[in-house]
This record gives structure tokens, sequence and C-alpha cells, in this order.
């Protein structure tokens, strides 16, 4: 009997939805003007709690920001910048700190000259070395292949040595 009341609590911990209610109500959807944060965080008009780009982690900025942190923000921002900061965004759960997860699209033309198209945010950080993949065992509904593109890109990047992989991988800085 102890048992099943031990996994029954173990189950109620894990259950996403128990986490949400202390967060409030989850949006389906956001659109509009965002700004970077961090790496990995959008800010956002009338935007409560930020958002956290799904299924990645770039270098946190903190109290004394280091330059990888400067350099991610510094990539989210760009890409924010060439879609005239127009984003929409997917949410996915609130994670611990109450930051709601999402996939997030900007439209814009990459590489510069082409069509505009949809660009992933997470996805081009990942695949531009300003991220990697995290918590990618639960991808959305809606994206079944979502963990394995991160994830795909993120081994591209990080034999490349594109972006931050250096640092991450204790290289020392090429002169």
């Amino acid at each position: 009997m102890k048992a099943h009341a031990f996994l029954a609590g173990l189950l109620l911990a894990t259950v996403p939805a128990a986490a949400q209610t202390n967060c409030g109500q989850l949006p389906k959807i956001w659109e509009g003007p965002a700004y970077a944060v961090s790496g990995d965080t959008l800010a956002g008009i009338d935007l409560k709690p930020p958002l956290k780009l799904w299924g990645i982690r770039a270098p946190a900025l903190g109290n004394e920001p280091g330059v990888g942190a400067m350099r991610a923000r510094a990539a989210l921002e760009d890409m924010l910048t060439s879609a005239e900061h127009k984003v929409s965004c997917r949410l996915v759960a609130f994670d611990r700190e109450c930051r709601a997860l999402a996939q997030c699209t900007v439209t814009a033309e990459w590489p510069a000259g082409s069509k505009a198209q949809p660009h992933d945010l997470a996805v081009r950080l990942v695949e531009d070395g300003f991220a990697y993949g995290f918590g990618l065992e639960a991808p959305p509904p809606w994206d079944k292949d979502a963990s394995a593109k991160i994830a795909h890109f993120e081994s591209i990047s990080r034999q490349a040595r594109k972006g931050l992989w250096p640092h991450w991988l204790g290289e020392a800085p090429k002169p």
C-alpha cells in the first residue's frame, strides 16, 4: 500500500498540469512584437510571463554576463530585427520559473536576399551554435519531429565548431 501511495505522489509531482496551475492559465498562441531578454528568452509588449524558447538553452546573462551570453542574446535580437520583431509563438507549457515555453517563428529573408519564409527561432539558434538542445524528451504535440530537428542541428553545429561550441568544448581560442 505504501508503494502505491509513493507512486501516486511521484506521478502527481511529474504531471505538467500540476505545475501549470501555480503559474496561471497558459494561452495557446501569442503573436506580437518581441525582444531578446537573453539568448533563449523573449519579452514583448503585454506579454507576461516572458517566453522561453522550447527545446533549447543558451548562456544566461545573470549579474555578470559573459561574452557567450551577450553573443547568444545578440544573435536572437538580430533574428528578431530581421523580422521587424514580429513573432508568432505556440505555447507548450510552463517551466519551473513560470516562464511559458514556446515554439516561436519569424518570417525573414535567410540567407539575405532570399525569399522571406518562416524560421523557428530555437532551431536557428542551435544551427548557428548559440544554443544547445535541452528538455527534448517531450516534443510539442503538433511537432513530433521538433526534438529530432534540434538534436540534428546541434550535432552539425558542434562538429563545425560554430558559434559558442569552441568555448563549450573547452578549446583554446584561435589566434
